[in-house]
C-alpha cells in the first residue's frame, strides 16, 4: 500500500524526500516552488539533480506533484489564464525532467504527474468555462512533451468552483485533444461535501468513478476527513478520524481492492506541525493495517 502525505520543500526541493523519509512514508506531495506565487522559471538543473541524489538513499516510491493555488484555468482574463498555464508548465517540465533521471539512474520511484484545481467560474458562463479548462490544459500538454501527466483534483464544489462532480471532471478530459496525458486526483474530503456519500453508500461512489473516470486515470487520492456535513459544498478538512467520515469509513476506503495502487496522500491539519504530523501518519498507518 502507498501512503503518504503532503510535505514541505523549503530550504531546497530534496527537504521534501528528507521529510517523507523522516514520517517513514513511501509516497508525498510536494510543491517545488511557493504556492501562492506564480511561477515563470523553470527549476535549475542544479536542484534536480540534487533532488535525484537525494532519492538515491530514500524510500520514496511515489511523488505527486500539486499545482500553486492561484491556477484557474476558467479565466477569461489573458494574463491571469497564461499565467494559470505556465505555473503548470514549469511544473510539467520539472516532472518530465526528475522522470527521466530517475530512469537514468535506474530508480524505483515514479513521478505521479501535476495535480491542480482547475478553477471557477469569474467572467465565462458554464460552458465556456468548461471550454476554457480543456483548452488551457491541451496548451501546457503540447508546450511540454513527455510522458507526465497532467490530474485535475476534484474539488467540493464551493461557490463557483469547478470539478465538484466526476462527469465534470470527465468533461474536462474529454474536451481534451491530449487526452492521453489528462487524469484525476480525488480528495475524500471534496468529494463527500460534494454529495458522494463515503458513509451510507460506498460501493455506489467507488463503482461511480471506476465506469465515469476510470480507475487507471484516478493517480492518487487525498485522504481527509471532513470538518462539515455531507453535500454542504465547503471545504474544511479535519484530522483522520476526528470529521464527519471517521475511522472506519477511512479505513474502509482504505482498503478498497480498486484503490489497491492508488496512492493516499493526506492533506490534513495536522501536517502544519512536526509532532501533530508525527501522530498523523501513525494514525493513518494503524487505519491501513
Amino acid at each position: 500500500m502507498y501512503l503518504g502525505a503532503h510535505v514541505s520543500s523549503s530550504g531546497g526541493i530534496e527537504n521534501a524526500i528528507k521529510e517523507g523519509d523522516r514520517y517513514g512514508i513511501n509516497s508525498i506531495q510536494m510543491m517545488p516552488t511557493a504556492p501562492m506565487r506564480w511561477a515563470t522559471k523553470n527549476i535549475p538543473d542544479e536542484d534536480i539533480k540534487r533532488f535525484v541524489e537525494t532519492l538515491k538513499g530514500s524510500g520514496i516510491k511515489k511523488i505527486l506533484l500539486h499545482g500553486i493555488y492561484l491556477t484557474n484555468l476558467a479565466r477569461e482574463d489573458k494574463q491571469l489564464f497564461h499565467l494559470g498555464k505556465m505555473g503548470l508548465v514549469v511544473y510539467l517540465d520539472f516532472a518530465n525532467r526528475v522522470g527521466q533521471l530517475i530512469k537514468k539512474n535506474s530508480l524505483d520511484v515514479e513521478i505521479l504527474g501535476v495535480c491542480f484545481h482547475p478553477g471557477s467560474q469569474k467572467e465565462l458562463n458554464y460552458e465556456d468555462s468548461l471550454e476554457r479548462i480543456s483548452y488551457g490544459i491541451d496548451w501546457v500538454l503540447k508546450e511540454v512533451g513527455g510522458t507526465q501527466w497532467l490530474l485535475i483534483e476534484s474539488t467540493a464544489g464551493t461557490g463557483t468552483n469547478m470539478g465538484r462532480s466526476f462527469t465534470e471532471l470527465k468533461a474536462m478530459r474529454d474536451g481534451c485533444k491530449e487526452k492521453g496525458r489528462v487524469g484525476y486526483v480525488l480528495d475524500t474530503q471534496h468529494t463527500y461535501v460534494a454529495g458522494y456519500d463515503w458513509i451510507a453508500d460506498m460501493d455506489s461512489v467507488v463503482e461511480e468513478i471506476g465506469e465515469t473516470l476510470g480507475y487507471n486515470r484516478v493517480k492518487a487520492i487525498h485522504l481527509n476527513d471532513s470538518m462539515m456535513s455531507f453535500a454542504s459544498n465547503k471545504d474544511r478538512h479535519a484530522n483522520l478520524g476526528e470529521g464527519k467520515l471517521g475511522d472506519e469509513t477511512v479505513s474502509n476506503i482504505l482498503h478498497r481492492k480498486e484503490f489497491k495502487d492508488i496512492p493516499f496522500i493526506l492533506e490534513t491539519p495536522a501536517l502544519k506541525s512536526s509532532s501533530t504530523m508525527e501522530k498523523e501518519i501513525l494514525h493513518l498507518k494503524e487505519l491501513a493495517k
